[in-house]
C-alpha cells in the first residue's frame, strides 16, 4: 500500500505566526465581504469600459476603487492587531514559545500583505481586460498595481506600529483621522480625475511607472519603511534584555550612509540628502523613546567583545541615553555632507530641526511622562501638543509681521519657529536670524545632553554587574 501524504494549506517552513494570522485573517467576514464587493465592482467598470465610450472614466474610477481597497481599508485591518493581544494578556503566552517580538510583529504584518496580494493577483485578469478592451499600456497598469501594493504594506507596517499604543483614541487621532481624510481626498482627486478624464486629460501612471530611479528609490524606501515600522513595533513588546536596537540601528546608519553616497555622487543630491533628513526625523523617534537600560546582560553581550563592543556600546546599547548619542551621530553625517555639497543653509535648517526633536525628547524627560510603560505615547502627544500650539501662534504672531514687512525675532526662541521665522523674514536680515536661531537651538541638545550624563549613571550598577559577568566567564 501506499501512504497518501497529508493535505495542508500552508508548508512547514513558514513561520507558525505568520500561518495562525493568515488563517484568521483569511476566515474573517471582513476579508470575504471586501473580496466579494471589490470583484462585484471590478466586473461591472470593466464591462461597462469595454461597451461604452467613456473608458477613460471608468479607468479610472477603476483606479480608484483598487487604490481605496489596497492602500487604505487592507491596511487599517491592522488597527487594533497588537492592542487587541495587550489588552488581552495573549501576549505573554506567545512570549512563552520560541517566538520572538520581532516574529510576533512580522507574523501580524504579514498577513496583512499576503491577503493584499492575494487581492492584487486576483485583479490582475481585469488589468489584462482593460488592456484587450482599452488598449492601455500592459506594463505600466501592473507596475502601478506592485506600487499600490507596495504603499499599502507600508501603510500596514505604519498602523502596527502604532497599534502597540493601548489607547483607542490615540490611535484613532492618528491613524483613523488622517485616513479618513486622506481617503475623502484621495475619493475627491479620483472624481475630478473623472470629469478631466473626460475631457481628453492623458493619465500620468504610465510615465511614472517607466521611470527607473523613481522605482529603484521608491522601492528602497518602502523596504526600509516597512522595517523601521515593523522593528519600531517590536521594540514596543521586546522585553527590556532584548538586543533588536542593535539589528535596527545598525540597518538606519547603513541607509542612511548609502543615500548620502548616492546623493553625494549622483545629480539627485539635493533630493536626496532632504529624504535623508526625512529618515532622519522617523529614526530619533525610535531612538530616543526607548527606556534607560538596567539590565546586566545587555551590556555584557558588548563587553564580550573586547573594545569594539564597549566602543559600539555607546551607540548600539538599548535606552534613549546611546539613542540621543546615536542621533548626534547621524546628524552630524547629514549635517556634513549636506554643507560638503554647498547647502549650507539647508544644513543648518535641517540642524534646527533636529533640535526641535530634541527639544520633545527633553521634555519628555524633565516631566513625570519618563516613568510612562512606553515613552513613544508622551513624546508623540507631546510633539503634537507643541505643532498645535506653535502652528496657532505662527498665525497669530508670524503672519502680522510678514504683512507689515518686519522680521519677527521672537521666533528665534524655540527650534520649531524658527524655520516659519526665516521664511517671513526680511532678505537683509536672514543671514543673522538663521545664525541667531541655530545658536538658540543648540540649548536643547545640551540640555538633553546633562540629562542623559545623569541617566547614565544611574545605570552604572548595571554596567557593573555586566562587567563582573564577562570576567566570571
Amino acid at each position: 500500500m501506499t501512504s497518501v501524504a497529508p493535505l495542508t494549506d500552508f508548508p512547514d517552513s513558514l513561520s507558525p505566526m505568520v500561518v495562525k494570522e493568515l488563517r484568521q485573517g483569511l476566515r474573517t467576514r471582513m476579508f470575504g465581504l471586501v473580496m466579494v464587493l471589490l470583484h462585484l465592482l471590478l466586473v461591472l467598470f470593466t464591462l461597462t469600459g469595454g461597451g461604452s465610450g467613456n473608458a477613460d472614466t471608468i479607468n479610472i474610477w477603476f483606479d480608484g476603487i483598487i487604490t481605496l481597497t489596497l492602500c487604505v481599508v487592507l491596511p487599517l485591518r491592522g488597527f487594533s492587531a497588537v492592542a487587541d493581544e495587550l489588552k488581552a494578556g495573549t501576549l505573554d503566552m506567545l512570549a512563552l514559545t520560541s517566538l520572538s517580538a520581532g516574529r510576533i510583529i512580522f507574523g501580524k504584518w504579514a498577513s496583512i500583505a499576503a491577503q493584499s496580494l492575494l487581492l492584487a493577483f486576483s485583479i490582475l485578469p481585469y488589468v489584462v481586460a482593460r488592456y484587450v478592451f482599452g488598449g492601455l499600456d500592459l506594463f505600466g497598469e501592473v507596475a502601478m498595481l506592485f506600487y499600490k501594493w507596495l504603499g499599502g504594506a507600508v501603510l500596514a507596517a505604519l498602523i502596527i506600529a502604532l497599534s502597540t499604543q493601548r489607547q483607542f483614541w490615540l490611535r484613532a487621532l492618528i491613524v483613523g483621522v488622517p485616513m479618513l481624510f486622506g481617503g475623502c481626498g484621495m475619493f475627491s482627486y479620483f472624481v475630478m480625475r473623472g470629469v478631466t478624464g473626460a475631457m481628453g486629460v492623458s493619465s500620468p501612471w504610465s510615465s511614472i511607472a517607466s521611470s527607473s530611479g523613481f522605482v529603484w528609490l521608491g522601492v528602497g524606501i518602502a523596504v526600509w519603511l516597512i522595517f523601521y515600522f515593523l522593528s519600531l513595533a517590536a521594540t514596543r513588546i521586546a522585553p527590556a534584555a532584548s538586543l533588536l536596537s542593535v539589528v535596527k540601528r545598525s540597518v538606519h546608519l547603513a541607509v542612511l550612509c548609502v543615500l548620502l553616497v548616492i546623493g553625494a555622487a549622483t545629480s539627485l543630491g539635493s533630493g536626496l540628502v532632504a529624504a535623508a533628513s526625512s529618515l532622519l526625523w522617523l529614526v530619533m523617534l525610535d531612538a530616543l523613546t526607548e527606556h534607560a537600560n538596567e539590565v546586566p546582560s545587555v551590556y555584557a553581550a558588548f563587553y564580550r567583545r573586547g573594545i569594539a563592543g564597549r566602543a559600539w556600546l555607546w551607540l548600539l546599547a538599548p535606552g534613549w541615553i546611546t539613542g540621543f548619542l546615536f542621533t548626534l551621530l547621524l546628524t552630524a553625517l547629514v549635517a556634513g555632507v549636506s554643507l560638503w555639497m554647498g547647502h549650507a543653509e539647508e544644513a543648518r535648517l535641517m540642524l534646527i530641526s533636529a533640535c526641535g526633536t530634541w527639544m520633545v525628547a527633553a521634555l519628555v524627560q524633565l516631566f513625570p511622562t519618563r516613568r510612562a510603560r512606553d515613552l513613544l505615547l508622551p513624546f508623540i502627544c507631546i510633539s503634537l501638543g507643541v505643532s498645535l500650539v506653535l502652528s496657532t501662534l505662527a498665525s497669530l504672531l508670524l503672519i502680522p509681521f510678514s504683512m507689515k514687512g518686519s522680521t519677527a525675532w521672537f521666533a528665534v526662541v524655540l527650534p520649531q519657529f524658527v524655520p516659519i521665522g526665516f521664511a517671513t523674514a526680511q532678505s537683509g536680515d536672514k543671514e543673522t536670524f538663521l545664525m541667531l536661531g541655530t545658536a538658540i537651538s543648540m540649548i536643547w541638545p545640551v540640555l538633553l545632553a546633562v540629562l542623559s550624563f545623569l541617566a547614565w549613571r544611574r545605570t552604572r550598577p548595571a554596567r557593573l554587574e555586566a562587567w563582573k559577568m564577562t570576567k566570571s566567564e
